[in-house]
C-alpha cells in the first residue's frame, strides 16, 4: 500500500520533485541486491538453500515453498483473528515478527560472510548473540510502543531488504512472480474494498494502525509488504539472472514507484504492488522465455 497524509498533499504536490519518496526503496532494494550477490559469492546457486543450508534440486525448492505458503497462511489467520478482537495489539505482534525475521534474515546471511572470511565459530556465536539481543529488544520496543518514528523507519527499510532477499534467493524467479502477482491482487482488493478498514471499524483508528506498518514521513507512506516485495523481486532476478536484470528490475521498480506516486496524490492511498510488479518482473520475465 502506498499513500498519501492528507495534511501533507498541498506540499507534496511540490516536493515530489525531490523524489524523497524513492529513498526508502531504493535502499531495501540495494540491500537485497547486495545480499542476493553474497550468496553468489558464497557458491552455486543451486546449491545453496538458506533454509536447509546445503539443499538442492527442485524437491527442496517446492518444500521452501510449500513452508513458506503454510506459515503466511498461519500466520494471516492468527493475525486477522486477533485483528477482530485486539486490532492494536495484532498491528504490534505483527510488526514485531517482522522485525524478528529481517533479524533472523541477517543472521543467516551473516553466517554466509563468516564463511567466506574463513572466521571460526566463536565469532559466529558472538555475532548471533549481539543479533538476536538486537531483534528481541526492538520488538519489544514495537510491543510496548516506545520505538521512535525514525528508528521504525531505519528498521522497516533494513529488514525488508534482509527478508525480501530471503526469500528471492530461497525460490526460482517463477514462484517469486507467482507470490507477486498474488500479492498484487490481494492488495488492489484490500484497498478497493477497505476490507482492514471494515474489520477495524473506524477511519481514525484506521489510519493510526496504518502508519505504524507503514515507512512513514508528513506527506507519504509505504508498507512494508510493498518494500519486502520489491526486495524479493530484484534479489531474485539478481540471482538467477545476473546483476544488469537486476538493476533493470530496480529500475523498473523505481519507475513504476514514481508512476504509483502520481496516483497516490489524485486518490490517497492506492495499491502500491500492481504497477511497481508488473514493471519490476518485466527483466526476469522477458529473459526467461524469450532470450
Amino acid at each position: 500500500m502506498l499513500g498519501i497524509n492528507p495534511h501533507g498533499r498541498s506540499r507534496f504536490l511540490v516536493e515530489i520533485s525531490k523524489l524523497d519518496f524513492m529513498i526508502p526503496i531504493f535502499f531495501a532494494i540495494l540491500i537485497a541486491m547486495i545480499l542476493a550477490q553474497l550468496v553468489l559469492l558464497a557458491g552455486p546457486y543451486e546449491k545453496i538453500s538458506l533454509l536447509s543450508l546445503y539443499g538442492d534440486g527442485e524437491t527442496f525448492a517446492i518444500l521452501n515453498l510449500f513452508i513458506i505458503a503454510i506459515v503466511s497462511a498461519v500466520s494471516l489467520f492468527v493475525f486477522f483473528r486477533i485483528l477482530k478482537i485486539r486490532n492494536e495489539l495484532a498491528v504490534k505482534i505483527l510488526v514485531a515478527t517482522f522485525i524478528l525475521g529481517g533479524m533472523l534474515s541477517s543472521l543467516l546471511f551473516g553466517k554466509l560472510v563468516f564463511t567466506l572470511l574463513g572466521l571460526r565459530s566463536p565469532l559466529l556465536h558472538i555475532f548471533a548473540a549481539a543479533v538476536a539481543y538486537l531483534g528481541t529488544y526492538f520488538a519489544y520496543l514495537v510491543i510496548v510502543d516506545v520505538i521512535s518514528e525514525r528508528m521504525r523507519n531505519t528498521l522497516f527499510v533494513i529488514c525488508s531488504g534482509t527478508l525480501g532477499a530471503f526469500l528471492g534467493v530461497l525460490l526460482h524467479i517463477l514462484p517469486v512472480a507467482g507470490i507477486s502477482i498474488a500479492l498484487s491482487v490481494v492488495d488492489t482488493i484490500l484497498i478497493k474494498r477497505g476490507t482492514a478498514q471494515r474489520i477495524i471499524g473506524f477511519p481514525a483508528e484506521y489510519e493510526k494502525l496504518i502508519m505504524k506498518m507503514t515507512f512513514t514521513t508528513r506527506e507519504w507512506g509505504i508498507g512494508i509488504g510493498d518494500l519486502i516485495c520489491y526486495s524479493m523481486i530484484v534479489s531474485s532476478s539478481s540471482v538467477n539472472f545476473g546483476v544488469l536484470a537486476g538493476c533493470s528490475s530496480l529500475a523498473f521498480i523505481l519507475t513504476g514507484s514514481f508512476l504509483t506516486m502520481i496516483l497516490a496524490v489524485k486518490r490517497r492511498r492506492v495499491p502500491g504492488l500492481p504497477i511497481v510488479t508488473a514493471l519490476g518482473l518485466l527483466p526476469s520475465i522477458m529473459l526467461l522465455f524469450f532470450l
